[in-house]
């Protein structure tokens, strides 16, 4: 289209986006290589752990829509990660292994056709170009609804730079984890490392 038409004539067609777009896809192998390396650290393994879906999302969701639909007074109360951040965790897992096995496909397209029919190939074409899609609508729609657009975090949820979440924060989005936070420092008589 005429928007994107300068992207093509630059070097005379499309070699530039061709070498951005697998440079990115090197870079998000690299990436995902080292989130498998670190699931099989001691933190890595609670991640997945606290990440696992349970009974306790399906009974959150249904709260949730309750709330959101006038029925309840009260949302849901989330632990470490409530349902939405699991949903798209295991999306992002998921999207990356179909982007990565159809995208690697499609690169080396020679050597896919030397070792399966033409029909697989574009299949692989059709599911990258839908996977990359839903991805694209996933971040637009979702992730950036609640990490930039949410009034309740707006201008940004700054956690994913910092690390780090207010006590206000954590109690509002995370009360169950906020919760036991709270109750192993009464216990072990610390000082609440929360920031307010």
């Amino acid at each position: 289209t005429w928007i994107f038409s300068w992207m093509a004539r630059m070097e005379g067609g499309y070699a530039l986006r061709s070498n951005t777009h697998r440079v990115a896809a090197v870079v998000m192998v690299a990436v995902s290589l080292l989130h498998v390396g670190y699931l099989t650290t001691k933190r890595g393994r609670r991640l997945v752990a606290d990440l696992l879906p349970r009974i306790e999302d399906a009974r959150d969701l249904l709260v949730n829509v309750l709330y959101l639909i006038g029925l309840r007074k009260e949302p849901a109360r989330f632990d470490r990660f409530g349902y939405i951040e699991k949903a798209e965790y295991w999306a992002l897992i998921w999207g990356t292994i179909v982007m990565t096995v159809t995208g690697v496909a499609l690169w080396f397209e020679n050597q896919a056709l030397r070792a399966m029919p033409k029909w697989v190939l574009d299949l692989a074409t059709l599911i990258h170009y839908y996977e990359a899609w839903l991805a694209f609508l996933a971040i637009v729609v979702w992730h950036l609804y609640t990490n930039i657009v949410n009034p309740d975090v707006y201008p940004m949820n700054w956690t994913w730079l910092t690390g780090r979440i207010s006590e206000v924060q954590l109690r509002h989005e995370h009360y169950l984890e906020w919760q036991r936070i709270v109750a192993a420092e009464e216990k072990n008589g610390a000082e609440t490392y929360l920031t307010r």
